[in-house]
């Protein structure tokens, strides 16, 4: 890639080699695409060169690496493709690519051939070695070989090879188990580690800490939720209970309703209406009546509307438990109260088919 520094030097060389003794090879290996070591094509650029420097420009720090000679030999490659090409069929793509299918020749980069797909064939790399040029003087990256892409194309000598510890001139490449040098530390290294050390024993901390809590929480849950079980069940009873009080009240709703419609002794006030409310004017003896009873212990009363209740079904209840009470032999204690509904609807009161009571 672009960042690989195979062939170039890090920025920070000096505190790179520092980790390297001065009788230590760095011993790197590493491959570029084929750089080819042609004479004209170097000459050239040395006198390209010191043209700059003659003419005041700034000169190239260094040359051109495989890229620019990659350039040059596909500029080469379709100027050839085009000289073999009709000129009356240049214009045509899939013709110019099948000349340049056919080129075979020595470039710059090395032989250039094409695959049947376009691609390079047998393309090679490069390969150096980053090493000492003398005892504790500076280091180079050296070209010891060549490798292609297939299987036995390699063309290398290890004897040119200097690896890191073993040295150079070694008939075969040593075994790689040897040692690497070690690293300095830094001086914030000790410290970043007891800030680690000290934060892994506060989250162990807390991680008990959390742990017991959770344990204290999963027994108060246990004991909520067999509260929780045993209010179910109260709640399942009360329920049932509702039921049977309920099918009680529909089964005396009935029997009131069965006794109604058998008992004949209703008010003598009471018309042939079958309406609940029956308005009563004051032409109606009942109209003072009410009215007076009312100024027993309201003096400063008045009737703005009167109507009568005629409600056979709380007649009927009434009726039997007043009858109940005269079988057995109780004064009933009759009395006449008064009974208000506040902001509620009377028809609630009124239509009521049990007590004809506002419960609250």
């Amino acid at each position: 890639g672009f960042d690989a520094w195979t062939n170039r030097y890090p920025q920070d060389m000096e505190e790179f080699m520092a980790a390297y003794p001065p009788d230590v090879h760095p011993g790197y290996l590493g491959i570029t695409p084929y750089v080819n070591r042609n004479e004209n094509y170097f000459k050239f650029l040395y006198t390209l060169q010191e043209a700059q420097s003659r003419d005041g420009k700034m000169p190239w720090p260094e040359l051109l690496d495989h890229a620019a000679q990659q350039l040059v030999d596909s500029i080469l490659a379709l100027v050839m493709a085009l000289a073999a090409t009709p000129i009356e069929n240049r214009r045509d793509g899939n013709d110019i690519m099948s000349r340049l299918i056919d080129l075979d020749f020595d470039g710059v980069s090395g032989r250039v051939r094409f695959t049947a797909n376009g691609d390079r064939a047998n393309p090679r790399f490069s390969i150096f070695n980053f090493r000492r040029t003398n005892r504790g003087g500076t280091t180079s990256w050296v070209d010891v070989g060549n490798v292609g892409s297939k299987i036995g194309s390699e063309s290398i000598d290890v004897k040119e090879i200097c690896f890191a510890v073993a040295g150079c001139g070694l008939d075969s490449a040593p075994n790689d188990s040897y040692p690497a040098p070690p690293d300095k530390l830094a001086r914030w290294v000790p410290i970043v580690i007891s800030v680690i050390v000290m934060l892994l024993i506060s989250v162990t901390c807390k991680y008990f800490l959390v742990a017991r809590k959770k344990k204290a929480l999963a027994s108060q849950m246990t004991e909520i939720q067999k509260k929780m079980d045993a209010m179910k069940n109260i709640d399942n009873e009360l329920i049932d209970i509702d039921q049977v009080v309920e099918e009680a009240k529909k089964r005396q709703a009935s029997l009131i309703m069965k006794r109604a419609a058998l008992q004949d002794n209703t008010p003598a006030t009471w018309s042939d209406s079958t309406d609940t409310l029956v308005h009563v004017s004051p032409e109606d003896e009942e109209y003072w009546s009410v009215l007076e009873k009312m100024r027993l212990t309201l003096p400063d009363v008045f009737i703005s509307k009167l109507w009568r209740v005629q409600n056979s079904s709380l007649w009927s209840y009434y009726s039997f438990h007043k009858d109940r009470l005269e079988m057995n032999n109780i004064q009933s204690n009759e009395r006449r109260v008064w009974h208000g509904t506040s902001s509620l609807d009377p028809s609630v009161v009124y239509n009521d088919q049990m007590d004809g009571f506002m419960m609250q």
